[in-house]
């Protein structure tokens, strides 16, 4: 493979997260302390399960009985009411002002390398119309073409016609991008289905055995694309081209 793929990534659980901070001092303010890393772990966590879910029972989980925020801060440690009871309190925020505000250094280091090897980026994001302003907000909105956000466009992943917009308004062929992102049955099914090679994001190590390529964050990037550029038929790249829900 001698040109460079286009990159395509996901914003939310890949270069944007929870304000993990926040979230953090508002567990204390329940009486509970928190690292604010467990919430960047527990994220995870909650993606892996959902794909799980998807892999074993070929099926979109229910739809959850409890909010995402609740979840987060049940699984870091927190009872049911207090958790809860934060939970609804970072929804007042979060509709105020959009809490998927935190990003890492080495995010933005990762981005910089890659625009400075010659790559050309673009963002295809499940979001509420405020993704643009949340990376311009973060000064990374340099790094992007074009920023894809399903609140705007009306199509959200793992529909391919996400996919295909953002390809046709980029002037690309399927075969000449590469998705980038963490919800294995939601970015990498979706880029799949739309014939767009991708790549999974695993930070916790929580996928060994699954099909594809993964690794474990940005921080990889530029050298897995080292490899991939040298190979690329080595890398299994497209294992969710054929993968179909079961009739409910």
């Amino acid at each position: 493979m001698t040109q460079k793929p286009y990159l395509l990534f996901d914003a939310g659980g890949t270069l944007l997260f929870m304000d993990q901070d926040y979230l953090s001092r508002l567990a204390d303010a329940h009486g509970f302390q928190v690292e604010a890393r467990r919430f960047y772990d527990e994220h995870f966590r909650l993606v892996h399960r959902f794909d799980t879910h998807v892999r074993t029972h070929r099926q979109l989980p229910p739809k959850r009985p409890k909010p995402y925020l609740q979840v987060l801060f049940e699984w870091a440690g927190m009872p049911e009411q207090a958790a809860i009871q934060a939970a609804q309190e970072a929804e007042v925020k979060h509709k105020e002002q959009n809490l998927w505000t935190f990003t890492f250094p080495w995010i933005v280091e990762a981005l910089e390398q890659l625009k400075g090897q010659g790559y050309r980026m673009s963002v295809i994001s499940n979001a509420d119309g405020r993704v643009e302003q949340q990376l311009c907000d973060l000064g990374m909105e340099s790094y992007f073409d074009r920023i894809y956000d399903s609140a705007v466009v009306g199509i959200r992943k793992p529909e391919p016609g996400i996919y295909e917009l953002a390809l046709k308004d980029l002037g690309l062929r399927p075969q000449e991008a590469l998705f980038v992102g963490d919800m294995f049955y939601i970015d990498i099914w979706g880029a799949n289905r739309a014939g767009i090679p991708g790549l999974h994001l695993d930070p916790l190590g929580l996928y060994e055995g699954w099909p594809g390529a993964h690794i474990q964050d940005l921080r990889q990037l530029p050298d897995w694309l080292k490899g991939y550029a040298e190979a690329q038929e080595r890398f299994d790249v497209l294992p969710l081209r054929h993968f179909a829900l079961l009739p409910e």
